[in-house]
């Protein structure tokens, strides 16, 4: 078993472990007891500081995937690359505090209204997107020496774990919301400090300086060039994932703070669309890099196909599962929820797209022609900013679930057709067709169900009738190579 295959698995098995624990805490939990506006307050901290951290990492993380296997040496300590990203996400984050003492006032404000509780606790910024930003850095280092399973167990398990632990407690009334707000900050301190401790008893926290033989001019002029469009890629990421809460908070006149709660959770359901492809994309990203370096176009033709047409299935099976179980979902809800059902299904195909997209990102940012995304960056950034503008006033969450939606279908398009053109890399055929048509008819199937009155037995029917019918068509039409032999290994194993 390959390691994209092998730590894919394994990535996926954390990662929805971690999807369970976050649906018990964010879908029935937070939204049962916590206001909107507390479960707000969560979701503009924790978007504040992801955009904080994206800014302080100056763009370093692209460099990290890209420009690594240029300095791996073990012997030599990998050439002191740790050095450079301690010296240049420090840097970053002195500049980035200074920056949010100073805009404070502006962060915190709303074109109608000043929000108390966002006030209350915005100082929380600071050490929040520290420890995002250290724990990033790692977390890519790490990934970049083929090991993304620590970092994806503790962003995507651990984490959750310890925040379900910290809301027990507030449940229980053994501390108060103030408290746990404070204890919510720690536990990214904690995950960050945990990915240090590693690196130090792995014996690969090197802090000797670089090498000169390796950073010599010429490699620190494309450090910096990489690095500047590696921090377009980021900013464009974070616009693409959180400009919309920001913007609900900035426009929206009635109670801002509780509609970015009510966005926040109705989003979270569609989120588990993306959750298999972010251990994929992130053990592939390094993969890519290094072909790119010896430019086996064959290898990225590889991985392309396969990623695409295997996030195409999952991404698809899990979208037909939401759609089929909408009903029930908001039967588990408070009623004021309610008002997010077109979120749900708009968040939905924005994350269907980006599944279908396969790894047509990663290929552009470590190609030779990563500049492009600069380009692509600006033209998305003033799409959603636009589309925000115009459907949040008029539709108010739903429009900017709608905005999301179609800014990253016009963006996925581009950079496949950029790939496509560029390099001549194609991975799409007639089965991503089939799958699309085993989705529809998954869904109608469903809809033939009649109305189940117990919640519980409504979501396991209509669920088990998706995945019989759906993986019974895929394997049936063979569809992924990959599904097809983890059907047959399962079969065997059970025999």
């Amino acid at each position: 078993m390959g390691i994209v295959q092998k730590q894919s698995i394994t990535g996926s098995v954390v990662v929805y472990a971690g999807a369970v624990l976050g649906f018990i805490t964010s879908g029935l939990l937070f939204p049962h007891f916590l206001r909107p506006e507390q479960i707000g307050l969560l979701s503009l901290l924790v978007t504040y500081s992801v955009l904080f951290a994206q800014l302080a990492s100056g763009g370093f993380l692209h460099t990290i995937s890209r420009m690594f296997p240029y300095f791996r040496n073990y012997e030599e300590k990998h050439n002191g690359f740790l050095y450079i990203i301690i010296i240049v996400t420090t840097i970053g984050a002195i500049l980035i505090t200074a920056t949010f003492l100073i805009a404070e006032p502006l962060i915190v404000s709303n074109s109608a209204q000043e929000n108390t509780l966002f006030t209350q606790y915005a100082y929380l910024i600071v050490p929040l997107f520290i420890s995002i930003v250290f724990f990033n850095a790692f977390d890519a280092y790490t990934r970049a020496m083929y090991n993304a399973a620590r970092g994806i167990l503790q962003r995507e398990l651990i984490l959750r774990i310890i925040i379900l632990g910290i809301f027990g407690l507030y449940w229980a009334q053994y501390i108060s919301f103030h408290q746990f707000i404070h204890l919510y900050i720690a536990a990214y301190g904690y995950i960050m400090i945990y990915m240090t401790i590693r690196l130090i008893s792995d014996k690969r926290f090197h802090l000797c300086k670089p090498n000169k033989e390796i950073l010599t001019q010429k490699m620190r002029k494309e450090l910096t060039n990489v690095s500047m469009y590696g921090f377009f890629i980021s900013a464009a990421s974070f616009l693409i994932l959180n400009i919309d809460r920001i913007m609900i908070e900035k426009i929206i006149i009635d109670n801002p703070l509780a509609q970015v709660g009510i966005y926040t959770t109705c989003t979270y359901f569609a989120t588990m669309i993306i959750l298999p492809a972010r251990p994929l994309i992130k053990i592939s990203t390094p993969i890519i890099a290094d072909a790119w370096k010896v430019k086996n176009l064959g290898k990225i033709q590889e991985l392309y196909s396969k990623t695409t047409i295997n996030q195409a299935i999952i991404g698809t099976l899990v979208f037909v599962g939401i759609i089929v179980n909408l009903d029930s979902i908001f039967r588990i809800l408070p009623q004021e929820y309610s008002q997010g059902f077109w979120v749900i299904i708009f968040i939905g195909l924005y994350y269907l797209t980006e599944m279908f997209s396969g790894t047509n990102n990663a290929i552009i940012a470590n190609s030779p022609h990563y500049k492009i995304l600069s380009v692509s960056i600006f033209i998305f950034i003033g799409l959603i900013i636009i589309l925000n503008i115009i459907f949040i006033p008029r539709y108010g969450i739903s429009g900017a679930a709608f905005a999301s939606f179609i800014a990253k279908f016009i963006y996925q398009c581009f950079t496949f057709l950029f790939v496509n053109k560029k390099y001549k890399l194609q991975p799409y055929s007639k089965k991503h067709i089939i799958v699309l048509l085993i989705g529809a008819i998954s869904i109608a199937c469903c809809f033939l169900i009649p109305p189940i009155s117990s919640l519980i037995i409504s979501i396991i029917v209509r669920s088990l009738t998706t995945i019989i019918i759906f993986g019974g068509l895929t394997i049936a039409c063979s569809v992924s190579e990959d599904v097809t032999n983890v059907y047959k290994s399962l079969l065997q194993k059970i025999k």
